[in-house]
């Protein structure tokens, strides 16, 4: 899978030093865990930086290395490698392939390296938990807000993400399931924005050519993408209340553009996906006894003694009416 335009990179030399420095070996009582973004784009940043704000974290009973996937899963499945090498206590993993990551998470398995999964997840059974959002409710949550919208007729086109990222596949298979049940909805293309503004933009301003303004909405997978939608739109002086677009995120582009009546967007939640995780790889280490110390677990999720393998984070739609809470 390669490289796409619009994600934020740590700087190379900065991570390969954090790298280097955290494979040394831990000082006692102190867990050493890999943590591995798909990449480091918007959404990756807010998870790292919301793990680095985790109390164990912070007080340095967790020594943290972020190894960045860089959209490739032969990059992430190499850096599972290392990890085992390594001999890391955790690896805590957002895959940047579904079926691709299995065999890295197997072989992390079978080293006695608990995996936890937060953000993306994968087709394995090795995983010790999962922790983050459920991506088909989220693809039916935003695909009815628009046929709502629409009154249930009418022509719609579909930004998607990476194919076989699992939100890719899990939202599409969210938004299929309520166009099956609208038949009055249509959709004239559907195409990958690979989670950029930019490919948002370009791939919008195609469909816009070809199709003008028989396009009567647009379903986006994420804010980036969505943004770049409207931007479309206004070039071509398109109000984005008559071509709604919908998504999800709630990043803080996304937020600003609820705020301006552009978008209707879900609200994901890093903190929890974020600490949860950490605490989740601690939890796979220390054993049952140890306690959460995020406070997601009081406000938003069931520990269950940390022995549950799934952990769902729920969604909050975003609208003018609740935005001023989350706007960042």
């Amino acid at each position: 899978m390669r490289k796409f335009n619009g994600f934020i990179g740590l700087a190379a030399a900065a991570m390969s030093a954090a790298l280097y420095c955290n494979m040394a070996t831990a000082q006692d009582g102190k867990y050493r865990i890999a943590v591995m973004p798909f990449a480091v784009n918007e959404y990756m940043s807010r998870w790292v930086k919301e793990m680095q704000q985790h109390p164990l974290v912070k007080d340095g009973t967790v020594k943290m290395t972020v190894l960045d996937g860089k959209y490739d899963a032969m990059v992430q499945s190499n850096q599972f490698d290392t990890a085992i090498t390594q001999k890391f206590d955790a690896i805590i993993v957002a895959p940047v392939d579904f079926q691709a990551a299995a065999a890295p998470i197997a072989r992390a398995a079978a080293a006695h390296i608990p995996v936890v999964g937060s953000v993306t997840t994968a087709n394995s059974d090795k995983l010790f938990a999962y922790v983050g959002t459920n991506d088909v409710e989220g693809g039916r949550l935003e695909t009815q807000q628009l046929v709502n919208e629409l009154k249930g007729k009418g022509n719609i086109v579909i930004l998607e993400g990476p194919i076989g990222n699992s939100p890719q596949l899990m939202r599409r298979k969210g938004i299929d399931a309520v166009l099956a049940a609208n038949p009055g909805i249509k959709v004239l293309a559907s195409k990958p924005g690979n989670w950029s503004r930019a490919e948002g933009l370009s791939v919008t301003e195609d469909w816009l050519t070809r199709y003008g303004k028989s396009i009567n909405g647009i379903i986006s997978q994420n804010d980036a993408m969505s943004l770049g939608a409207i931007e479309a739109l206004k070039l071509k002086q398109i109000d984005p209340t008559t071509m709604p677009v919908v998504s999800i995120d709630g990043d803080k582009g996304g937020q600003m553009a609820v705020k301006q009546g552009d978008l209707y967007t879900l609200y994901k939640d890093a903190h929890c996906e974020g600490q949860g995780a950490m605490d989740l790889a601690i939890r796979a280490v220390a054993g049952p006894s140890y306690q959460p110390k995020s406070d997601c677990w009081s406000k938003t999720l069931n520990w269950k003694n940390g022995a549950a393998k799934q952990y769902d984070v729920p969604w909050v739609p975003l609208t003018k009416a609740n935005i001023d809470q989350y706007l960042q």
